[in-house]
């Protein structure tokens, strides 16, 4: 039966996991990965839940012990912290170990510090470990604000006074982008996909999701607009949408069975790139798929990691694209084919490839990265080689990244409060700024004169290439997740929403331990899935196979069971006068 875990955007750690994104934390050890063995009991399903939430919130590890013997575990663990901990069976009197049996851990953190772990199982003469590949996991993801409070903005961007705000409420928004013509501004939320007119607070139309999904389910799904602004696509839930500027109907829609990282269409609307995010395991997993713009499927690409990012030239014509763990390596393609024109060398030791971007012309692409080997790399397309890379300060990560439409210039922002912007021609940065919080979002004007950027103390800033000091900043409701300026230089766009990478160390904000007088209590998970219309089959072990189903009227199920009846009945008679037949 094939699990489907519930989806965040919140990155985990270097592990390829359903649903889950990765990255690697620093102070995270090292593992070494153990020799398989015929006689290795199984762990399956191993994850935290819920994925994130509140500090003082009782979080319950979990994870399924089976063995093909049915032999009971000689110990069964997990590493949190640094410790190895006992695990309790949820049912103390399940001892079905051949068909599976649950072990869980719970804790109540006290600050927002990260919490690493893995499982370890042992029945004497195997054991085998779940949730780590060379690096423990990361969760629960944990927020001191309540998050409720989120919302899309646009800026003039002279003034950086606000011409309007639209408030999204506990939906996160995941992107916004302007169309090139500065006519429209799309924007995908946690449950919506909204199209505005750049200068109007009304949308002119919003498509929901007739599925029950929760906040944080997805990672990231993206949107994204053609130059004219009449053609928009988007990923929310499982499903890949193409969108007019006229209607809120869908042109046409694919159900990709899987979540994704981003979507990018061409400029000239001939062509759409998704990354897709899933297990390695899944047959239909860590794929790069190219669409025409009738939905037909060009080709399909499959790495050994999740396709973090994907973005194409104004044609269509070159695809630059990024991967994460184990793969983590930079990749270009083109239109005409699946293989790929570029396969980098692992940009990185342990950890994703975060993002990409190319030029309209697919001559200059950009990556970024964890910076152990360089954190930014130029590549140049046709000659396939880096022209220069660029390591942050502290080897921060970066995680947002923007390419001007020429290629000439690049702008980045990493968690450590640094910002910058670089030529073509050097990894020397023209000019590099410096802010108290980490840096989660990033634009570059179309002519490579000013960089916007946002963070988590709600700030979003509008810098110079001429100055050091921003030209405005303005407090926003939550944390700024997107960001993006007009072609025209007049407005600046930005959403809010979940940091994407919250759990990594906030120099800017040290946790603080609270005293918990009130310990909260989710509702246990399988409250949460039985409450959930979209899942057909639960089993023991609180996973379940997700599909979108469509609940049906009562008058609707009477006249089917009615029909089935009359079937039934008439099969009798049918068979009854046949061997009446065959007796006379």
């Amino acid at each position: 039966m094939k699990i489907f875990i519930v989806i965040t955007i919140i990155s985990l750690i270097c592990f390829p996991t359903v649903g889950l994104t990765e990255d690697k934390a620093s102070g995270s050890q090292i593992f070494s990965k153990l020799p398989e063995t015929p006689d290795d009991p199984i762990l399956e399903y191993g994850h935290v839940y819920p994925f994130w939430g509140a500090t003082c919130t009782e979080y319950t590890y979990s994870v399924v012990y089976k063995d093909k013997e049915g032999r009971s575990p000689e110990y069964m663990r997990i590493y949190f912290n640094g410790d190895w901990i006992d695990m309790e069976k949820e049912n103390s009197e399940d001892n079905d170990y051949k068909n599976g049996v649950k072990y869980i851990y719970q804790y109540v953190p006290k600050t927002t510090e990260s919490n690493f772990y893995f499982f370890e199982a042992s029945n004497s003469k195997g054991k085998v470990r779940e949730s780590i590949i060379d690096s423990p996991d990361n969760g629960p993801v944990l927020f001191t604000s309540s998050l409720k409070n989120n919302e899309i903005v646009v800026l003039e961007q002279k003034t950086g006074k606000f011409l309007w705000r639209f408030s999204t409420d506990e939906e996160w928004v995941s992107k916004v982008v302007i169309s090139r013509n500065n006519k429209y501004l799309a924007a995908k939320t946690s449950k919506h996909i909204y199209l505005f007119k750049i200068n109007e607070k009304e949308p002119l139309w919003k498509f929901t999701l007739n599925a029950n999904i929760m906040i944080g389910d997805d990672v990231d799904g993206g949107i994204d607009i053609s130059a004219d602004g009449k053609k928009i696509v988007a990923m929310i839930g499982s499903g890949l949408y193409l969108f007019s500027n006229t209607s809120e109907k869908p042109l046409w829609q694919h159900d990709l069975d899987s979540s994704t990282y981003g979507v990018s269409i061409s400029q000239d609307g001939s062509t759409i790139a998704v990354a897709i995010a899933a297990s390695e395991n899944e047959e239909k997993s860590n794929l790069l798929i190219l669409f025409d713009e009738k939905g037909n499927e060009l080709w399909s690409y499959q790495s050994s990691g999740n396709f973090h990012s994907a973005d194409l030239s104004w044609d269509g014509s070159v695809i630059a694209a990024a991967t994460g763990c184990p793969d983590r390596r930079a990749y270009i393609f083109l239109r005409e084919s699946k293989e790929p024109f570029l396969r980098s060398d692992m940009l990185t030791r342990d950890s994703p490839v975060h993002a990409s971007a190319i030029s309209d012309d697919g001559k200059i692409a950009v990556f970024g990265a964890e910076s152990d080997a360089g954190a930014i790399h130029l590549l140049n397309q046709e000659t396939q080689n880096f022209l220069w890379k660029f390591s942050t300060p502290k080897n921060r990560s970066v995680r947002s990244l923007a390419i001007t439409p020429n290629g000439q210039y690049i702008g980045a922002g990493t968690f450590g409060g640094d910002a910058y912007i670089f030529s073509q021609e050097s990894n020397t940065p023209l000019q590099h700024y410096k802010v108290q919080e980490r840096l989660g979002a990033t634009d570059i004007s179309d002519n490579g004169s000013l960089l916007a950027v946002g963070g988590s103390n709600n700030n979003l800033y509008l810098f110079s290439k001429e100055n050091t000091n921003p030209l405005w900043q303005v407090l926003l409701n939550e944390y700024i997740n997107t960001i993006d300026i007009s072609s025209d230089n007049k407005y600046v766009a930005a959403g809010t929403g979940a940091s994407i990478y919250f759990f990594e160390s906030d120099e800017f904000n040290p946790p603080q331990a609270q005293k918990c007088e009130q310990i909260i209590k989710p509702p246990s998970e399988k409250e949460m899935e039985n409450n959930d219309t979209m899942f057909d089959e639960v089993d023991d072990f609180g996973m379940k196979d997700r599909k979108e189903i469509k609940k049906l009227p009562l008058i609707e199920i009477l006249i089917i069971g009615i029909g089935v009846l009359l079937v039934i009945v008439l099969i009798i008679f049918w068979r009854k006068k046949n061997e009446n037949n065959k007796k006379t």
